[in-house]
C-alpha cells in the first residue's frame, strides 16, 4: 500500500517549512500552487523557491537560525581545538559543536539549496513528488 502524500498548499504559512521536511526525510508530497506563486519543484531548489515566493523578513529569519546553528557549531570546535585544556575536558564541546555542524544546520542549509525530488508528476490534484525506490 502506497504512503498517502504530505498535502502543503502554497497559500499557506509555513508552506516551505513544511515542504523542506518532506525533502529532508524523503515523504512523498502533493504541492498544491493555490497561492499562485510560479513553482517548479522539478527544476528549483528550495532557495529559489522561497524567492519567488517573496518571502518576508520572518521567513528568512527562519533561514539565518539554521545558519546560526551551523555557525554556532563551528565557533564552538575552532575554540575547544585552540583551548590548551587537555583533550579529556574538550571532548564534549567538540562532539557537540561537530553535531551542530553537521546536524541541524548544515542539513538545513543542504535541503534549502542543493536538493531537489527525483520523481515530480504534474497531476490534477497538484505536483507531486515522489521518492521511487529505484
Amino acid at each position: 500500500m502506497e504512503d498517502q502524500p504530505l498535502v502543503v498548499r502554497t497559500s499557506e504559512p509555513g508552506w516551505l517549512a513544511l515542504l523542506a521536511g518532506a525533502y529532508r526525510h524523503r515523504s512523498p508530497v502533493l504541492v498544491i500552487d493555490d497561492g499562485r506563486v510560479g513553482i517548479d519543484p522539478g527544476s528549483d531548489t528550495l532557495l529559489n523557491m522561497g524567492r519567488r515566493a517573496n518571502f518576508g523578513a520572518r521567513d528568512w529569519a527562519a533561514v539565518a537560525v539554521a545558519l546560526g546553528v551551523a555557525a554556532t557549531g563551528t565557533f564552538l570546535v575552532v575554540t575547544a581545538i585552540l583551548d590548551p585544556e587537555p583533550f579529556s575536558k574538550i571532548g564534549f564541546a567538540l562532539g557537540a559543536g561537530a553535531v551542530m555542524v553537521l546536524g541541524g544546520g548544515f542539513s538545513a542549509i543542504r535541503v534549502l539549496t542543493n536538493v531537489k525530488p527525483p520523481s515530480v508528476r504534474l497531476s490534477p490534484r497538484g505536483i507531486e513528488i515522489s521518492w521511487d525506490q529505484a
